[in-house]
């Protein structure tokens, strides 16, 4: 979540206090502020997140009753009240972020999620034919809900009054973002012919391509989508007038990810350690009486120890590899999270949520969105009156209007 409000709001800045040395006016153009240069207007500004677990604990409550009440439907709503808490209360330079989506857009969007993944289950009961053909189909169109969903976002996020907006096309879309579907359509599906091309009892070698090409498909694919996304995402918004730009490059993403990959394997070690010592009593209770619910949930807590292994790592480097390599205008920005420091702060959380039964989950979500909020710092080229003056012209209710016709869908990035 604190993800979603870093990557949509960008472009942020801080009013300083410098006297106004002249304002000039005419009829065919905004006001225009000059300001006398102030060491402290132009110096970093940090962003601040000054929301609480009690003020959340109250919203996320009265969401989640009113969810289940109406059977998913408030969800829509649900979502636009956490947004506008989270953007409400991250703030730089005294002011704060606002968020203004329209509930039925996004009921819109979260229909059409259900009805791709009931097509997908129902073509999966008929045959395997049919389920690689809606596959496919939801491969195909995968780029224009992406473009569609940032459009959305941007388009109803702002920053004293100014709008973001996305100028991202679907064909941009569909030239930058398609790869990363075809190739996992093409190996899913290369995969399942060789698997049923051969008897039911496939040799080993089969068996261990079935594995690893994939593996090493998607670890060389997966890097290269990420980068090209964030590339797509940041190159194509807007803070009023002024573009943000994006110089990373994608051998960084091919760095981040082989060090996770290595990170995976050397956690095997403490994890095979882990299997061998729990052995004796993982057998004992596994011939009880709810053996088979424990050794679910012995498997999924040795799957998320791993993910929860790598995931801050991962997390850390990919927003301050993102960050580090954005600006906007003259302007940029820097991101200093910690994979440390996200690490006890995900495992604390997963223990403090399992202890209290799912109370702690709004604390635990302001607790993170504080830590990597208050990690960003906007490093400005000048006057910040100025920008803010000049941003002011843009046209914020016509792109608010626009994003109307929209619908969000929920995609995690």
């Amino acid at each position: 979540m604190a993800g979603a409000i870093i990557e949509d709001k960008a472009g942020t800045q801080r009013i300083g206090h410098a006297n106004k040395a002249s304002v000039n006016r005419n009829s065919s153009h905004a006001t225009s502020v000059q300001t006398s240069p102030d060491p402290e207007d132009i110096g970093p500004q940090r962003f601040e997140f000054t929301g609480t677990g009690a003020e959340y604990f109250r919203i996320w409550v009265v969401n989640l009753l009113f969810t289940i009440l109406t059977f998913g439907i408030y969800s829509a709503w649900a979502k636009v009240r956490r947004l506008q808490y989270f953007y409400r209360n991250t703030r730089v330079a005294g002011s704060v972020f606002d968020y203004h989506g329209n509930p039925k857009a996004i009921l819109k969007g979260r229909i059409l999620a259900l009805v791709l993944v009931a097509a997908y289950k129902i073509s999966y009961d008929v045959s395997a034919v049919a389920a690689i053909i809606v596959a496919l189909v939801l491969a195909a169109i995968m780029p224009w809900l992406l473009a569609r969903a940032f459009r959305f976002k941007l388009a109803n996020s702002s920053y004293r009054g100014v709008r973001f907006h996305f100028r991202g096309t679907v064909g941009q879309a569909y030239r930058m973002l398609v790869l990363f579907p075809i190739i996992l359509a093409t190996t899913g599906l290369f995969v399942w012919t060789l698997v049923t091309s051969f008897s039911r009892a496939p040799s080993m070698g089969v068996v261990l391509l079935a594995v690893l090409l994939p593996i090493g498909v998607m670890g060389s694919a997966v890097p290269l989508a990420h980068y090209f996304l964030k590339r797509y995402q940041h190159d194509n918004a807007d803070f009023g007038h002024t573009p943000f730009f994006f110089h990373a490059r994608g051998t960084q993403f091919f760095k981040v990810y082989g060090k996770a990959i290595a990170m995976v394997i050397l956690g095997t070690i403490p994890a095979a350690l882990f299997a061998f010592l729990t052995t004796k009593a993982y057998k004992w209770l596994a011939s009880t009486m709810f053996g088979w619910l424990f050794a679910i949930i012995y498997g999924l807590l040795f799957s998320y120890a791993f993910y929860l292994f790598v995931r801050p790592y991962l997390e850390s480097r990919i927003q301050n590899l993102v960050w580090n390599h954005t600006e906007l205008g003259e302007h940029r920005f820097e991101s200093g999270v910690r994979a440390r420091r996200l690490l006890w702060i995900h495992a604390s959380n997963l223990t403090l949520i399992t202890l209290t039964f799912g109370l702690y989950k709004p604390f635990g979500a302001v607790r993170l969105a504080k830590y990597r909020v208050e990690s960003m710092t906007l490093i400005p080229a000048g006057s910040l009156e100025e920008f803010l003056a000049d941003q002011s012209a843009d046209n914020a209710g016509a792109i608010g209007q626009e994003a109307g016709d929209l619908f969000d869908i929920d995609i995690a990035l």
